[in-house]
């Protein structure tokens, strides 16, 4: 302050002795006006900021100065604008004063009132800008983040730390334009945790930096699996594509667990629109349960959900040894079912007749094996009652001095279990334990057996003419009676049913030849209790071709179903067929390829029919077992083949307590060696 009072002293005495020395001329004493017009009093400012000062003046203004803290390190302006361009950039924030003053030409000075400015330069921090996204591929880095809108922007420097909190950053870039908001860099590793961090600068020096990004690898995003479809033999896979840049490998897995526990690996595919997958499934195998992964380039792996495939069937077992091994027949019981067929893998001769019993698990709960020396097979077996037990009808040829086969009748306790054969294959232990052997000194087979009333009822194929061969049986297996039905030497009775409270009491189904003709028709026959027939229905398709029934199932609404196979030109193809309760068709469906087909058991379900058996014309190899479902009108819902590349066929079956359709057959694909028992519990419920 006394700097500038010394400052106004001198130029007054000048002024005064200029005036003194003009002999009587007094000239201009009047100063000029002046004053700060920009900022106001008390302003904060930061950086460099504009001064200006108005100043007027009757003549002329010489000059106009601006001081600051009264200091003579200030700036003089000759001329308009007033403007004084005060750097605060260098100083200590705080108050400073600034003062103004002007001369005009007559050395006239006037000044100005004081202002009070405080400077505070944090306000000279640039905004910091942040980062948008961090995105890399396998070989470039891009960080991408907001622009500046500094007007004295300087530049971007992009940092790096191993810490959100790290005090060490490390430049890794710099970039000059205010609009390339866009660095790249391929160096960086995103396995290991990094923070990134954008500097912004202005030309005065002062900066501020951004809020941390962290890149670490994320796992891959997941792809969705969906239920996978069975159809025909194979299980098809497909799933969504992942669309990470750093995508690697795509892993499929399934297990017998939801859990996935021990779970195997099916395929590694690397293609990234390569979203499918499709193989043929392994019969024997529980896998049931299906898992995708997603794997990126640095080692990271997503896991999916575990899923159910979309299966036809629920349960699927086999069982065998090495030699060949077939299920013929299959009955429902309360803790899991009874297989009967045959075996050369177990038994004293080249096959016996072998019935097992499972739970619903597919463990086993007893086996046992009938037979001699010769070859002996199983083909029906029913649940008895009073005692409870098992009734088996089969053949055999191992009891026959001439090596002819006998229709054979095997009665068992609940456990399978019956008395020990004579050299006739007869034994007779009690009314639960009894086996016997009916025919003459030909062939004849045993196909079906059903209780009734206490007795037994089987049918078969005799070596005599007619062959349509029916036998009924006591309680303690002392032939009642037995009868031949039909014309021909090719009539055969397939499968026999009870029609409890009504008349006829047993349908018998099978087929009929007439003398005159090779050609074969689908059989029906209505027998009271004494064996006489109640009716007869040959049911045919035209002349010259061949039908065979093989299975009949009572309907709920009344009348039957019959599955059985039809000749068409060369090849056979599968019949469905309702009948009345008479016995006289009421409609028929048949379903088939290029091939042979057959049926050889038809159930109903809830909104139509389903009917399996065999196909040579589709599948995976030579004959797989086929199941057809239709609605009640005999259309077509869905087909599926079970098979692998050889002979699997579908030979029986029986509607399970819970309603669930059981098949049974053989394998040859799968198993043990040879051909094993093949068990296909049926969803009824399922929706391909």
């Amino acid at each position: 302050m006394m700097q500038y009072l010394h400052i106004i002293n001198v130029l007054t005495f000048l002024s005064i002795i200029f005036f003194n020395s003009c002999n009587d001329n007094k000239g201009d004493t009047l100063a000029p006006e002046v004053s700060i017009t920009f900022p106001e009093n008390g302003a904060v400012v930061n950086e460099i900021i504009t001064i200006s000062a108005n100043a007027i003046d009757n003549e002329e203004i010489d000059f106009v100065q601006f001081f600051v803290n009264d200091s003579l390190d200030s700036a003089l302006v000759s001329a308009e604008p007033y403007l004084f361009n005060w750097n605060t950039n260098n100083l200590d924030d705080g108050n400073y004063t600034i003062a103004v003053i002007a001369q005009d030409a007559s050395k006239n000075i006037s000044d100005t009132l004081k202002i009070t400015l405080t400077i505070d330069n944090s306000l000279s921090t640039p905004k910091a800008v942040e980062i948008i996204d961090i995105s890399y591929s396998l070989n470039l880095l891009s960080i991408r983040f907001n622009k500046s809108a500094e007007n004295d922007f300087n530049d971007y420097t992009i940092l790096t730390s191993s810490a959100i909190e790290g005090f060490e950053k490390i430049e890794i870039g710099k970039i000059i334009e205010i609009t390339d908001t866009l660095f790249t860099t391929n160096e960086f590793n995103p396995i290991e945790e990094s923070w990134y961090y954008v500097k912004v600068t202005d030309i005065y020096g002062y900066s501020e930096t951004s809020q941390g990004f962290r890149v670490i690898d994320a796992a891959p995003s997941i792809s969705i699996l969906n239920p996978p479809k069975y159809n025909r033999g194979s299980l098809r896979f497909q799933w969504s594509m992942n669309r990470d840049n750093d995508f690697l490998k795509y892993h499929l897995y399934s297990s017998n667990s939801m859990d996935m526990s021990n779970r195997v690996l099916m395929v590694t595919n690397s293609v990234k629109n390569d979203t499918n997958h499709s193989v043929h499934l392994d019969l024997t195998s529980q896998s049931k349960y299906y898992q995708l992964e997603v794997e990126d380039h640095w080692g990271f792996v997503t896991v999916g959900n575990s899923i159910e495939a979309n299966l036809p069937f629920k349960f699927i077992k086999n069982f065998g040894g090495s030699q060949n091994d077939r299920g013929y027949a299959v009955l429902s019981a309360s803790d899991g079912y009874v297989i009967v067929g045959s075996t050369n893998s177990l038994g004293s001769g080249n096959s016996d007749i072998w019935a097992l019993k499972i739970d619903f698990e597919g463990q086993e709960i007893w086996s046992r094996v009938y037979g001699g020396a010769g070859n002996d097979i199983g083909k029906d077996i029913k649940l008895t009652t009073n005692p409870e037990g098992f009734i088996i009808s089969g053949s055999s040829n191992s009891f026959n001095s001439d090596a002819n086969m006998d229709m054979w009748i095997i009665r068992t306790d609940a456990f399978g279990q019956t008395c020990l054969f004579d050299e006739n294959g007869e034994c007779s232990d009690s009314d639960t334990k009894w086996a016997r052997t009916f025919g003459t000194s030909g062939n004849d087979y045993g196909n079906s057996v059903v209780q009734s009333n206490g007795e037994f009822i089987a049918v078969g194929k005799s070596g005599r003419i007619p062959s349509f061969f029916v036998v009924k049986i006591d309680a303690f297996g002392d032939k009642i009676w037995e009868n031949l039905y039909g014309e021909g030497p090719n009539d055969n009775g397939q499968y026999v049913i009870e029609s409890p409270g009504q008349t006829p009491n047993y349908i018998a189904l099978g087929q009929s030849n007439n003398l005159n003709t090779s050609d074969s028709d689908i059989c029906i026959i209505g027998i009271n209790s004494n064996g006489l027939e109640q009716w007869v229905r040959n049911i045919q398709y035209g002349n010259s071709v061949n039908e065979q029934g093989n299975y009949i199932f009572r309907l709920s609404g009344g009348g039957y179903i019959v599955a059985g196979t039809k000749q068409i030109s060369h090849w056979y193809d599968l019949l469905m067929m309702k009948v009345n309760n008479d016995g006289t068709q009421s409609s028929s469906w048949s379903f088939g390829g290029s091939y042979n087909e057959v049926g050889n058991f038809a159930q109903e379900v809830s909104g139509g029919y389903i009917v399996s058996g065999s196909t040579e014309s589709y599948g995976q190899g030579l004959y797989d077992a086929w199941v057809v479902k239709t609605n009640d009108d005999g259309e077509e819902i869905y087909n599926h083949t079970f098979g692998g590349s050889l002979d699997d066929e579908a030979l029986g079956g029986v509607k399970s307590i819970n309603g669930d359709p059981v098949i049974v057959g053989y394998t040859k694909s799968f198993g043990n060696g040879g051909e094993d028992i093949l068990l296909i519990v049926l969803d009824q419920d399922y929706q391909p």
